[in-house]
């Protein structure tokens, strides 16, 4: 009897002892298997067809998955092709899953970006097409995308560039195959900076204080120019100051780089009610003192009152000096400079000098350009070099003539009169090869000015008369 008891303790004492290990150490649990992650599953890679690599929770080139302000832990990323659509393939058949679903867009930050790229994102199924977004820019917030995938084998993400395949990275973030239909993620509004390139807040009030304002000094309602080149106030789009090849230095205006479409590049101003009367400007394509070659620019220069056209430029190329405008903006609520390659856009860098708006109608000069400080061209001293006569029938370099430039008045006419007065020949300027473009280009070398060994441009009083 009493091995008996013995036995029972004993068995109660391994039963204690296994009691402890089982708390101790509990058995796994199984991962959840009804949402998996295809960035986080690299086996059921099949293949794809992108520019540069594919990121896998990353973007292509392995930095965060983000579009506009959004970031994503989870994704996929990969670049367009420029002559066909690119994908990523995924074999989902062992997953026995229902729907897929993903935020999709532009790729919003990377160490190279400039801010453009525009893609449609497209989700197929064995071939089939199962969803589709609208085409997505850079900025844009994510789009969500959702599809059945029931019985699916092959899930194929297609991305397609729109128009140019530069800087078209694509992001599929949080891309899933899930049990459930996802819903839509609900997102936080977003603070962002007041930004008065596209506002429809009310004006400056001192802008409004007086006769006359200039467009640069107002609130814009919208604005665009190429991407990657800034939307000039008081500048050139190259953020230098604004100056014309006869020297003519214009302390406001407005500066933008033509876009591929016609009149596509433009700033929108709301003046509904202010009561001004004319508008008044010098148009054209502005001089640089950077290294950007614009020698080949052509631009044309229009002015819409409620998308009526009220002003027509002719054709204007680098070298041309900016001419004088005005038109009649009686009554007109939103006026528009707006401005297009002529017919290409290749260093189109048009530029409105001045650009005031006045109420009682009367324009002077002095409103416009800065009548005392301009630029002058003066030439450095030319030494002539050695000259050696050379053996018969030895290569010897070509003589080069050093290049001056021309050295013309600055117009003292009022913009009145100065419509019918002669356009003075255009002055040349050296310039240096542009940096390469791409999205790697940028505008770093806008504030590096150009010293030629020919022509130095120095800014210097105007002598008194």
């Amino acid at each position: 009897m009493r091995q008996k008891y013995v036995r029972i303790a004993a068995s109660l004492t391994a039963l204690l002892l296994l009691g402890g290990i089982l708390v101790a150490y509990p058995f796994p649990v199984a991962a959840d298997d009804s949402v998996v992650y295809l960035g986080d599953r690299e086996d059921l890679f099949v293949g794809r067809d992108s520019l540069d690599g594919l990121g896998m929770n990353t973007a292509h080139s392995g930095e965060a998955l983000t579009v506009g302000s959004a970031t994503f832990e989870k994704g996929v990323g990969f670049h367009c092709q420029p002559d066909r659509d690119a994908y990523v393939e995924f074999d989902i058949s062992s997953l026995g899953l229902t729907y897929f679903a993903a935020s999709v867009g532009v790729l919003q930050y990377a160490n190279y970006f400039m801010e453009w790229g525009s893609i449609s994102f497209h989700v197929y199924g064995d071939g089939e097409l199962l969803a589709s977004s609208p085409v997505r820019n850079w900025g844009d917030e994510p789009y969500f995308l959702t599809c059945n995938v029931e019985g699916v084998k092959s899930l194929k993400l297609v991305q397609k560039n729109e128009g140019s395949h530069a800087c078209d990275a694509g992001i599929w973030g949080d891309a899933r195959v899930t049990a459930e239909k996802p819903s839509e993620p609900v997102t936080e509004p977003v603070e962002t900076e007041f930004d008065r390139n596209h506002t429809d807040d009310p004006h400056p009030a001192e802008a409004l204080d007086g006769d006359y304002t200039y467009v640069s000094d107002l609130y814009w309602l919208d604005t665009v120019t190429y991407p990657g080149n800034s939307d000039g106030r008081d500048s050139n789009t190259c953020n230098e100051m604004i100056f014309s090849s006869d020297g003519t230095y214009f302390p406001k205006g407005v500066g933008l780089h033509a876009t591929s479409g016609d009149y596509s590049a433009y700033v929108e101003v709301n003046i509904e009610g202010l009561g001004y009367t004319k508008f008044a400007a010098y148009y054209g394509v502005c001089e640089t003192l950077s290294g950007h070659d614009i020698s080949m620019a052509t631009v044309k220069l229009a002015v819409f009152g409620d998308g009526k056209m009220l002003f027509e430029s002719e054709a204007m190329a680098f070298g041309e000096p900016m001419k004088p405008m005005t038109c009649d903006i009686t009554g007109v609520k939103t006026l528009k400079l707006a401005v297009a390659g002529a017919p290409g856009i290749a260093g189109a860098w048009a530029t409105w000098g001045g650009a005031v708006l006045s109420k009682s109608g009367e324009i002077t000069d002095d409103m416009l350009f800065e009548a005392e400080n301009v630029f002058d061209v003066t030439e450095p001293e030319v030494t002539e070099p050695d000259v050696t006569e050379a053996p018969t029938g030895a290569l010897t370099e070509p003589a080069t003539e050093p290049v001056t430039e021309a050295t013309t008045e600055v117009p003292t006419e009022a913009v009145s009169k100065a419509d019918t007065a002669e356009a003075s020949g255009p002055a040349t300027e050296p310039v240096t090869e542009a940096p390469a473009g791409g999205c790697a280009s940028s505008m770093a070398g806008a504030a590096v000015l150009t010293v030629s060994a020919a022509a130095v441009l120095t800014r210097k009083k105007k002598e008194e008369v």
